[in-house]
């Protein structure tokens, strides 16, 4: 596949264009933060969050019931929603270039190398499956997903890797942590992030690029509703509709919806216009 897309970019970049244009990228300004004890958890008090992003947590086991699940959200929310931002942003970039090659069917060069860059990471070769593969889902089902997984920030992966998913690592070469407990004879590891913004992107990204979720991104492509996409995630877990299930009854019993309408502050927000040189 990577040839295929070689090809195909190359072409764009080898024949030359005398026109110019710009894209207008509007990016966040994330606040970085390292958290020594809860009370260096930033509260979030109304649907407009400040953008904070955790490089170091701590574990919430042992806290109240209720005051562990708002710290944790209060953890991961500005991180998805900075995420799903950048997504948004992917495909803006994108249907630009898609509008563009409408009325010149010529690439400009950052344009075909910004592309090339999604088709690889995201696994695929054509632009509608790209933006199939970029559009984020709900916070709902990522907070969801987030507290089964790390056990509503208790986990010792989430605390010492800011691991949220608990997502492998099969890679010798990058940052993880061995699990104490192995598989049959095998050992398990899984990845280390700088940040629980790292961690939510490679979660979007491997939900984007695993063919098992592929029924699952098709409909997240014409729906926004949580409850019809949760069980299209019945192969993020061994034990299929069991998982699915209890993310439902997760969600449901912690109003987790509610947050699925929050958005990043508007003065983290900063424009900048992007040039784009004509093809060489």
């Amino acid at each position: 596949m990577r040839v295929v897309i070689l090809s195909i970019l190359s072409l764009f970049i080898l024949v030359s264009c005398k026109k110019s244009s710009t894209f207008t990228q509007i990016s966040i300004l994330p606040q970085f933060a390292v958290i020594e004890n809860v009370e260096d958890v930033h509260a979030i008090l109304d649907s407009c969050v400040t953008p904070y992003i955790y490089t170091k947590v701590v574990s919430l086991r042992g806290l109240p019931v209720d005051e562990k699940k708002m710290k944790f959200v209060e953890m991961l929310l500005p991180s998805i929603l900075v995420s799903q931002y950048s997504l948004y942003q992917k495909i803006t970039r994108v249907e630009h270039i898609e509008h563009w090659l409408l009325s010149h069917p010529i690439m400009m060069k950052k344009d075909s190398l910004f592309l090339y860059k999604l088709f690889e990471t995201y696994n695929c070769i054509e632009i509608p499956e790209l933006k199939i593969r970029l559009k984020p889902h709900p916070a709902s089902i990522v907070l969801g997903q987030a507290a089964l997984e790390s056990g509503w920030g208790s986990s010792r992966f989430f605390n010492e890797g800011n691991n949220v998913f608990g997502i492998w690592s099969y890679n010798a070469g990058e940052n993880r942590i061995q699990a104490l407990v192995g598989r049959d004879s095998t050992r398990i590891y899984v990845r280390s992030y700088a940040s629980i913004e790292e961690s939510v992107n490679d979660y979007f990204e491997t939900i984007a690029r695993v063919n098992a979720y592929d029924e699952f991104r098709q409909e997240r492509y014409i729906s926004e509703k949580p409850f019809e996409l949760i069980p299209l995630l019945n192969k993020y877990s061994e034990i299929g509709d069991v998982y699915t299930d209890k993310l439902k009854q997760l969600i449901e019993s912690n109003d987790l919806t509610k947050y699925d309408s929050y958005v990043i502050k508007n003065d983290y927000f900063v424009e900048e216009v992007i040039k784009l040189s004509q093809a060489i």
